[in-house]
């Protein structure tokens, strides 16, 4: 093979690499327009509840007197779960496929052009940020508010009385 030859098939390689990584911010941005959006969702639906708690009263739920904020609350924590489901299992997931792929290409690479590294050196450094990998992370994320929230459930349903017949 010639050096022309050589040169322009590094030159492809960088240009997959390129597009790669264009699929791995991609992904990144779909990711954390996810979790904004989770929170600004999360955020309405404990704002109606507590709305809901002060001024809304109850409302009778299978001969039950359930406080409204109820309501608010369980939607928040089913629609918390979904946004979890999704990120973690869906966007996440898509992410870390483009990340393996940009991380042979780099491999390949590595021998030529030992600058081309980013995919690596971004997953070294998140590792190393609280010693855990993005995964773990995203799990306390959602869990610690998903705790919050069921937290709020079990003191609202300290209010739920059995409407006599």
């Amino acid at each position: 093979m010639s050096d022309s030859e050589s040169a322009e098939i590094l030159k492809i390689k960088i240009g997959i690499w390129e597009k790669v990584i264009d699929v791995q911010m991609h992904f990144n941005d779909l990711c954390l327009r996810i979790r904004s959006f989770a929170i600004s969702i999360l955020g309405v639906l404990l704002g109606s509840a507590a709305i809901a708690y002060r001024f809304a009263g109850y409302v009778e739920v299978f001969s039950y007197k359930v406080p409204t904020a109820t309501i608010f609350i369980a939607i928040s924590i089913i629609s918390w779960s979904a946004f979890y489901l999704m990120d973690r299992y869906w966007y996440h997931e898509l992410l870390k496929g483009a990340v393996h792929h940009a991380q042979k290409i780099e491999a390949s690479l590595k021998n030529v052009l030992s600058e081309i590294n980013l995919s690596h050196s971004i997953k070294e450094q998140s590792h190393e940020s609280l010693s855990m990998n993005a995964a773990k992370k995203l799990h306390i994320f959602y869990i610690a508010i998903l705790l919050v929230q069921v937290a709020a459930l079990f003191v609202l349903a300290s209010d739920i009385v059995k409407v006599a017949n």
